[in-house]
């Protein structure tokens, strides 16, 4: 029992958390609020479920919330000034994300140079090559067509997508050679290495997969609020890395999953709704937000730890 409330932490947290404040709020419990939180989880858990695949390889991706604003200027760019159908759009906004999923990955994989450093400087590069495709003002005119993935006409239409999103990758981590290449990498490069894994490969596909995520988390943005901004998803990739640390994820590789990850996004969108409904200033919220995180991951670990998942 103990190793099964270890591995499935995330999920009891986010059920205890939820009965918690439902109890101390009312208005929580609501159909329409339920649905608000669903609904606001669904571009962190896409963002956050690409960003968990790096994660498994003890890398990290700081420029999902920039390629995010990137492929979202990129599509509405293509709509408003080409007139091209919303199809070939939303592919432009995922190419984009996986050019540069493919680009980090390369200088990680083949460069030999930190992903840390790699990343931060995508995240840079997309967010100034954001600014200067839309002359940094945002992108208006989106057609209607367009504004079905992002919810403006059924916020299940997004959840459904996000959560089809994690079983899928849950899929391939779990039944594939892919998925099971992630976790010996981030559990032992060397080992992985020497056993046969193409390594390099294999880290280059989990940023393109990253990338790809992050295009269409992009996409998915400007089509719920109806413009794609060049700011859009500012802090979008600490979301993301915070979704999956909650979740079960471990920076250090070799650890984590896209449940448990979509879980970690569903926590933090319960904390900040609660929040937003007790009339908390901002500021405090993302005090109290920041101090929960630590105690959950904390709490995570002991139970990891006295369950025998997880070694000092």
């Amino acid at each position: 029992m103990k190793q099964f409330l270890a591995r499935h932490s995330p999920l009891v947290i986010l059920a205890g958390l939820c009965i918690v404040v439902a109890v101390l709020s009312p208005e929580f419990r609501t159909t329409g609020n339920l649905q608000s939180v669903a609904y606001r989880t669904a571009v962190v858990g896409i963002m956050a479920t690409g960003q968990i695949l790096v994660i498994l390889t003890g890398g990290i991706d700081l420029s999902v919330g920039s390629v995010a604003a990137l492929s979202g200027v990129v599509a509405c760019t293509l709509m408003k000034n080409y007139g091209l159908p919303v199809p070939l759009v939303i592919g432009a906004g995922i190419l984009t994300g996986l050019a540069c999923g493919l680009l980090t990955g390369f200088f990680a994989a083949k460069g030999r140079i930190p992903p840390f450093i790699v990343t931060l400087g995508m995240m840079m590069a997309a967010r100034g090559g954001a600014l200067l495709l839309s002359g940094g003002r945002q992108i208006s005119a989106i057609s209607d067509s367009f504004a079905i993935i992002g919810g403006m006409r059924g916020w299940w239409i997004p959840v459904v997508i996000t959560v089809v999103t994690a079983a899928a990758f849950s899929i391939v981590l779990t039944f594939t050679r892919f998925g099971r290449s992630l976790y010996a990498i981030g559990g032992n490069l060397t080992a992985a290495r020497l056993s046969g894994i193409p390594v390099d490969r294999v880290r280059i596909g989990a940023f393109v997969l990253c990338g790809i995520l992050a295009g269409f988390a992009g996409v998915m943005l400007a089509s719920r609020t109806g413009v794609a901004s060049p700011n859009a998803a500012d802090g979008g990739e600490l979301d993301a890395i915070a979704a999956c640390v909650i979740g079960g994820g471990s920076l250090m590789g070799g650890e984590g999953g896209c449940v448990g990850t979509l879980a970690g996004a569903l926590i933090m969108n319960v904390l900040v709704n609660f929040c937003n409904l007790k009339n908390i200033n901002p500021a405090w919220q993302k005090v109290l937000v920041g101090a929960l995180i630590v105690i959950l991951v904390y709490y995570d670990n002991l139970r990891k730890r006295k369950a025998g998942l997880l070694k000092d």
